[in-house]
């Protein structure tokens, strides 16, 4: 399963922009662990548009994960790309508390 995964980072000037491929579970942990440490602005953009299933356990890495670039890196975090499912279920688990779906300018 880990091999379907990825995630590309891109630093821009003002925006860090991350794109999130496959399905997220415990076994993609040390890859969000490398994305904390490869962000460098004060905003961060998700991008979920090509990510499938989340299970539980990829919901509490990305809370664990939001909650660490939040409060040690100071950043807005935005997502984009979710598809109704994953949608629902940031809704439900409080992922939204964290990041918006719409970022300021």
């Amino acid at each position: 399963m880990e091999d379907t995964f990825k995630i590309d980072f891109k630093n821009g000037a003002v925006v860090d922009t991350v794109m999130i491929y496959g399905n997220i579970d415990a076994h993609v942990e040390r890859h969000f662990d490398d994305l904390f440490q490869q962000i460098s602005n004060n905003r961060v953009v998700l991008d979920f548009s090509a990510t499938g299933r989340i299970n539980s356990m990829g919901i509490a890495i990305l809370l664990r994960t939001f909650k660490k670039i939040k409060s040690e890196k100071k950043c807005e975090i935005c997502i984009q790309g979710l598809n109704k499912t994953n949608s629902m279920l940031f809704k439900m688990t409080g992922i939204f508390v964290l990041a918006s779906e719409v970022c300021s300018n």
